[in-house]
């Protein structure tokens, strides 16, 4: 009797530490989960005047270059809080390489707007960091900028260019020449896979360091075609119609 009272109070025991250590992970998951629900649209109107402001912009702005919409381009849009206010920041997805992601921003009630050079862009939530990494025909950057106050600042910039190559290893094998462009120096480099230690260094001290770092095209999202006037979703209760996103 004494070793089964035994074995009932081990396997007891063990089952309680196994459950508090789940609950503790269970706890830790909910705790580095900092998005939220925001409903942006409800019984025909939107919900807040940050909306509304935003709604106007991209329906009524055009690109400077040509006579389309910011909706005409930007096909998709989604909330994000990028700096620490309580107003998220609307980022229009990129729709093509060239235009590349549009973020807007209000400041003292008036709308500014960022955009980057090409797709390839993450930020830190409530940070005011965005990373915009990406390349095109040869040379491969990257920019880091801080919002805040309603600017964009520019406070880190590497960039790789390549140029032609001289050496060969062989008949067939050419190695390619990069020069890598940081703080106004030029260090040359040989091969793709080789790399600026330095500058690895401190974007980790100012970026990578201070979160966790999210890809524009994991936002939530919604067509931007609901902006335009007189649009209005298609719901079974129309006296409880909603939308809304998920916020990170």
């Amino acid at each position: 009797m004494k070793t089964i009272g035994t074995t009932f109070f081990t396997a007891l025991l063990t089952l309680i530490i196994w459950g508090c250590g789940n609950t503790n992970k269970v706890e830790q998951e909910v705790k580095q989960d900092h998005s939220s629900e925001v409903c942006v649209w409800k019984n025909g109107q939107w919900t807040t005047e940050w909306m509304r402001k935003y709604a106007e912009y991209v329906r009524n702005n055009d690109r400077f270059y040509t006579d389309k919409r910011i909706i005409d381009i930007w096909i998709s849009w989604g909330l994000a809080y990028i700096d620490n206010d309580t107003i998220p920041e609307m980022v229009l997805l990129c729709p093509c390489e060239a235009n590349g992601n549009k973020v807007l921003t209000i400041y003292k009630g008036e709308v500014k707007e960022w955009g980057s050079c090409r797709c390839q862009a993450t930020y830190i939530s409530r940070s005011g960091l965005i990373d915009n990494h990406d390349g095109h025909m040869g040379e491969y950057w990257d920019r880091i900028f801080l919002l805040k106050d309603g600017i964009f600042k520019e406070i880190f910039n590497h960039a790789d260019k390549l140029y032609q190559s001289h050496d060969k290893i062989d008949d067939t094998t050419v190695v390619d020449e990069y020069y890598c462009y940081f703080r106004g120096d030029t260090t040359l480099r040989i091969g793709c896979d080789s790399d600026c230690e330095e500058y690895r260094d401190i974007k980790n001290d100012i970026y990578t360091s201070q979160g966790e770092v999210i890809d524009f095209g994991s936002i939530d999202h919604l067509p931007t075609s609901i902006f335009e006037t007189g649009w209005s979703p298609d719901c079974v209760a129309k006296d409880d119609c909603a939308l809304t996103l998920k916020v990170k």
